[in-house]
C-alpha cells in the first residue's frame, strides 16, 4: 500500500510498477478506487473477463453471492499479475458487506500468486491489517527536487536556482511539477525558477489553483482529505488543521506538548485522523525518540490563503505555544532541543500576528516567546536566543514597551548579552527593566528584584567590584526583608556576594563565605540543588587559587558530571568548570594533557560563546602557554 499526504506521487509511483511490471511481461490491472460502485463494476467486469460467467454475474447481483469472492475465485488461480487500485482513500470500500480491508476477505486479500498495488491518503496500518506493506510516500529532498525541475524547465535557471525552488515548494512532487510546467510554457510569462518564486509571493493562490481536477490542484487536493473526515467521523477536524496551520511549516512538534483542551474535547480523535491520512507526518524526535507532528509548509501556506476565520486559529495556536512551553522546564538540559524547536513556531506566529496591526498581538504568543527565550539561553542557545528575542521584540511591540512580557523578553536580551562576553551592553537593558518594573509592581516586588539581580552580575562581569559588592549587599538586605533569611533568592544573593571577595583576591574570606552559604543551601535546597552545586563550583575554583590543587581537583572532577547532568554539557558553568580542571593540570606540568583538555573546550566556546567572548580568549592565551 503506497499512503500519504495528496499530492506526493503515489500514483505516479504506481504507473512507475505497472510500466516495469508489463515490460517484465506481467498482467496488469488499474482500476479507480475513488467511487465503490464504480470500483465494484470495474472488478467484476475483471472477473469476467478471467472466466466468470453470467450466471456468476447474476448471483452477485441477486446478493446471493459476494463480489469479492467472485473476483477471487477466478483472480487467485492465475500467475504472475498485478493489481493497481488507485485513490482508494476510503478504505471501506474495500471491504464490501460489511467487512473491512484489514479482514482480508474484501476486494483485497493476501495472495501468493500476483501483487495488490494500493495507493491512498489513509496510512494507518491497522486500517490495511497485517497482511499489507504499508510503505508511506513523503516529499522529495531539496536536491531531488530540484532534478524535477530542472528535467521539465531546463533552461529555466541553475541548479542552485533550482533547489531554491524546490525548498519554497516543501518538495511536493505536484506542486513541484506544475512548477515545471508553468515554466516551460511559452505562454507564461515566469520563465525562470526565480521568477517562479518571486511570483509565489504576490501570486500564490493563482499558482496553486493550476490543473484540471481537484487531485491535481495543490490548493484543492488537501481539501479531499478534510472534507471525507469531516463528513465521517471528524466534524471539526478542518478546525484543528486550521490551528495546525499557524505553527511552522516542517518544522517538528513534539506531540507531548500538545494541550489537547486548547484543540478542543475531539482533539485526539483528530490527531490520529490527521496522521492517519497525510495530512501531518509522525516521526521520532530527539534521543528520548518521542513522537514530534509535522505539517507540510506548503499546506500551512495554502490553508493560511483559504482561512476564513484567522484570528480565531491565531488565537487558539498562541494558547497551544503557550500551554506547550509551561510544559517544558528551562533549566531542563533534556529539553533543549524543544525549545529550540518551539522557538520556529512561536516565531512563525509572531511573524503572522506582526503582519495584522488592525488586530490585537495575542498576548499568550508574547508569554510563549519569553518562557522560550529564557529556555533558549539556559539551554547554551546563546546565539539564537538573541536572533529570536530581538525579532519577537520587533514583533510584540505594540502590546507596548512595559507590558510584562515584552520586559521579560528585554531582561533576559540583557541576560543573553552578559553571557556571550557585552555586560556594557546588557547593564542599560537591565537598568531599563528594572525601572519599569518599579513602576508596574514595585521597587521591592519579586520581579524588580531579579531585573536588580541582573544589574549586579553585570557590574561584576566588568569588573567594577566595589560598585558591585555595595549593589548586592543592598539586594541581599531587600530579599531578607521581603522573602525571608531561607528563600531560595535571598540564598542565591547570598551565594552571588560570596563570590566577589574571590575576584578582590580575599580568598580566605572568599572560602568562609561560600561554605557559609553552602551550609544552608544544603540544609533548604538539598545537595543536588543547581544552586547548591554552582556554590560547591565556586569553593572548587577558590581553592585552585589558593593552589590546593589536589582538593580543588577532587571537588572539581566530582562536580562535573554533576553540572552536565543539571545544565547539559556546553552551559557556561560546564565549560568554565573543565577550563579549570585544565588549568589545574597545566599548574601541574602536565602541559599535553593541559594542551589536550584546552584544545577541546576551545572548540566548544568558539560555537557556543564565539571567537570574542572573554572566556574563548582566555582559553586562547592559555594553549598559547603552554
Amino acid at each position: 500500500m503506497l499512503g500519504g499526504l495528496g499530492g506526493t506521487g503515489k500514483t505516479t509511483i504506481a504507473l512507475q510498477a505497472a510500466e516495469e511490471s508489463l515490460a517484465a511481461g506481467r498482467r496488469v490491472w488499474w482500476v479507480s478506487g475513488t467511487d465503490s460502485g464504480a470500483l465494484t463494476s470495474d472488478l467484476l467486469e475483471l472477473a469476467r473477463a478471467l472466466g466468470a460467467t453470467v450466471q456468476d454475474i447474476e448471483d452477485v447481483s441477486q446478493g446471493r453471492r459476494n463480489p469479492a469472492d467472485v473476483l477471487w475465485e477466478f483472480l487467485e488461480p492465475q500467475r504472475d499479475w498485478v493489481l493497481v487500485i488507485d485513490n482508494a482513500d476510503v478504505p471501506d470500500a474495500l471491504g464490501g458487506d460489511g467487512r473491512t480491508p484489514a479482514d482480508g476477505s474484501g476486494w483485497v486479500r493476501p495472495t501468493s500468486s500476483g501483487l495488490v498495488l494500493i495507493t491512498s491518503r489513509t496510512v494507518d496500518p491497522l486500517v490495511w491489517g497485517r497482511h499489507a506493506a504499508v510503505h508511506t510516500v513523503g516529499w522529495l529532498t531539496a536536491d531531488d527536487g530540484a532534478r524535477v525541475l530542472l528535467d521539465l524547465a531546463p533552461q529555466a535557471g541553475t541548479e542552485d536556482e533550482a533547489r531554491a525552488l524546490s525548498e519554497r515548494l516543501g518538495g511536493l512532487p505536484l506542486a513541484l511539477r506544475h512548477a515545471g510546467l508553468h515554466l516551460s510554457s511559452p505562454f507564461n510569462r515566469e520563465r525562470s525558477f526565480t521568477a517562479y518564486a518571486d511570483a509565489l509571493r504576490d501570486r500564490f493562490p493563482e499558482l496553486m489553483r493550476a490543473g484540471t481536477d481537484d487531485r491535481t490542484i495543490v490548493a484543492s487536493t488537501w481539501r479531499l482529505t478534510l472534507d471525507a473526515l469531516a463528513d465521517g467521523d471528524h466534524p471539526d477536524v478542518a478546525e484543528t488543521m486550521h490551528v495546525l496551520a499557524r505553527l511552522a511549516g516542517g518544522i517538528p512538534f513534539r506531540c507531548d506538548l500538545i494541550d489537547h483542551e486548547t484543540l478542543g474535547p475531539r482533539a485526539a480523535e483528530n490527531l490520529r485522523a490527521l496522521a492517519n491520512t497525510g495530512m501531518v507526518t509522525l516521526a521520532p524526535q530527539g534521543d528520548d525518540g518521542a513522537e514530534a507532528l509535522t505539517v507540510h509548509p506548503l499546506v500551512v501556506e495554502v490553508l493560511r490563503h483559504e482561512d476564513g476565520d484567522h484570528r480565531t486559529h491565531l488565537k487558539v495556536a498562541a494558547d497551544l505555544l503557550a500551554a506547550a512551553t509551561e510544559r517544558l522546564g528551562p533549566r531542563n538540559p533534556d529539553h533543549a532541543a524543544s525549545w529550540a524547536s518551539l522557538a520556529s513556531h512561536v516565531t512563525e506566529l509572531l511573524r503572522t500576528a506582526a503582519s495584522r496591526p488592525d488586530e490585537p498581538m495575542p498576548e499568550q504568543a508574547a508569554a510563549a516567546a519569553a518562557r522560550v527565550a529564557y529556555g533558549l539561553v539556559w539551554a547554551s542557545r546563546y546565539f539564537t536566543a538573541r536572533r529570536f528575542i530581538e525579532e519577537s521584540l520587533g514583533a510584540v511591540a505594540s502590546l507596548g514597551a512595559e507590558h510584562p512580557e515584552v520586559l521579560s523578553l528585554r531582561l533576559t536580551l540583557a541576560m543573553t548579552f552578559r553571557l556571550l562576553g557585552d555586560p556594557t551592553d546588557a547593564e542599560p537593558i537591565a537598568r531599563e527593566v528594572t525601572e519599569a518594573r518599579g513602576r508596574l509592581f514595585g521597587a521591592l516586588s519579586m520581579e524588580t528584584l531579579k531585573a536588580r539581580h541582573e544589574i549586579g552580575l553585570c557590574l561584576t562581569v566588568q569588573g567594577r567590584l566595589p560598585e558591585a559588592e555595595q549593589w548586592h549587599r543592598k539586594l541581599l538586605e531587600d530579599r531578607r526583608n521581603l522573602l525571608g533569611e531561607e528563600h531560595r533568592d535571598t540564598l542565591l544573593s547570598q551565594s552571588v556576594l560570596a563570590r566577589l571577595p574571590y575576584r578582590l583576591g580575599r580568598l580566605d574570606e572568599a572560602e568562609e563565605l561560600l561554605r557559609e552559604v553552602l551550609t544552608a543551601q544544603r540544609r533548604v535546597l538539598g545537595d543536588t540543588h543547581p544552586d547548591t552545586v554552582i556554590t560547591r563550583k565556586y569553593i572548587g575554583q577558590t581553592l585552585a587559587a589558593r593552589q590546593k590543587l589536589d582538593e580543588a581537583e577532587r571537588e572539581l572532577t566530582a562536580l562535573l558530571p554533576v553540572l552536565c547532568r543539571l545544565h547539559g554539557d556546553e552551559h557556561g558553568e560546564v565549560l568554565s568548570t573543565r577550563a579549570e580542571l585544565a588549568a589545574i593540570l597545566a599548574a601541574r606540568g602536565k602541559g599535553r594533557a593541559a594542551r589536550r583538555q584546552f584544545g577541546r573546550l576551545l572548540r566548544v566556546q568558539r560555537r557556543v560563546l564565539g571567537s570574542d567572548h572573554p572566556g574563548t580568549r582566555k582559553t586562547e592565551r592559555a594553549l598559547a602557554d603552554l
